[in-house]
């Protein structure tokens, strides 16, 4: 019976492990959220045996278009590359996955412990991302379900905006997790209203 460890966040000690902006409204929001299961899903989309087994067990699309992610409840599938996925799942069902796909040309490896999960949202939310990345968020060309690999202040991060609030999802290596909190932080100060 496999022992369950309980996740600890990369950010230690820091303080709050939320960040708000002050005034009335808060301009931007910066939260860790619970990371949940990772799986790097490896698989060839032209192969309908294994792209079908794949969204049967997740109950979830792939989504063949780069650049695009797509929800399902617990559930999101990044694109990543023309074979590659991140998936964010229930860790229950990153088991079931590797059993459905046992038997086709696939892999798929859990990456749980790769990455910590934060959140930027509120209506400067852009405006902070856009102090460190050099992709084009405008809302005409990146917007709800969108998805890059990307640098962030020189971190390599998985961009996701998942709101027109905006919202986005910033899935960073746990190594970087509290340079790029101290980053976002310092870039958040503008909106202080203070």
């Amino acid at each position: 019976m496999a022992e369950t460890l309980l996740a600890r966040s990369p950010l230690g000690t820091v303080a709050g492990a939320a960040l708000r902006s002050h005034g009335d409204a808060a301009a931007v929001e910066l939260r860790e959220l619970a990371a949940p299961a990772m799986c790097d899903l490896r698989l060839d989309a032209a192969d309908a045996g294994a792209l079908g087994a794949a969204q049967t067990a997740l109950a979830c699309k792939l989504p063949l278009t780069p650049n695009q992610s797509v929800a399902a409840g617990a559930r999101v599938a990044m694109w990543m590359g023309p074979d590659q996925w991140l998936i964010l799942l229930p860790a229950a069902d990153a088991e079931a996955l590797a059993r459905a796909l046992a038997g086709h040309a696939a892999s798929v490896v859990d990456v749980s412990d790769l990455r910590a999960i934060f959140e930027l949202a509120g209506p400067n939310a852009r405006d902070v991302l856009r102090k460190g990345c050099a992709i084009d968020l405008h809302p005409r060309v990146f917007g709800p379900g969108d998805c890059a690999l990307t640098a962030l202040a020189r971190v390599r991060v998985a961009l996701c905006q998942v709101d027109d609030r905006p919202g986005y999802q910033l899935l960073i290596e746990r190594s970087y997790a509290v340079y790029l909190w101290d980053w976002l932080a310092d870039a958040m100060a503008e909106f202080s209203g203070g």
